[in-house]
């Protein structure tokens, strides 16, 4: 019995470990020159985020591409603006393993290396990497 529960305590420890809330540093650092591709959970579609080293971003879902700008506020969270609307939307921003969460949007596929969005063919542009 003791065994069983040794195994759920550690299960869940290992899940606790991959899911972890981005500290502003660690933002900063890991949402700046990608370009993250997902889901968002509440309208079930399919979205797409490139973000260039700057903090611009081109953001595609569906027929809609709209340019904007990415900041990390000091409390760690992720805030984009898409001009011309003024209104910044903030999310606290989870790692999960390898992909992110930014509440209903979750990643499935983030490419690091970007440096410039909407380049050549409205495709990201990367350094040295080949996906």
């Amino acid at each position: 019995m003791s065994l069983i529960v040794l195994a759920i305590v550690s299960a869940a420890g290992i899940a606790a470990a991959q899911t972890a809330r981005l500290a502003a540093d660690e933002a900063r650092l890991e949402l700046f020159g990608v370009e993250l591709a997902g889901v968002n959970e509440t309208y079930c579609d399919v979205w797409r985020e490139c973000i260039e080293p700057s903090g611009r971003t081109v953001y595609r879902r569906g027929d809609e591409r709209v340019e904007g700008q990415l900041e990390i506020r000091p409390d760690g969270q992720a805030c984009f603006n898409y001009p011309p609307d003024a209104a910044w939307n903030c999310f606290n921003v989870m790692r999960e393993g390898e992909n992110y969460r930014f509440d209903s949007f979750v990643t499935r596929t983030v490419h690091r290396g970007v440096r410039e969005c909407g380049a050549a063919n409205d495709a990201y542009v990367r350094l040295g990497a080949d996906s």
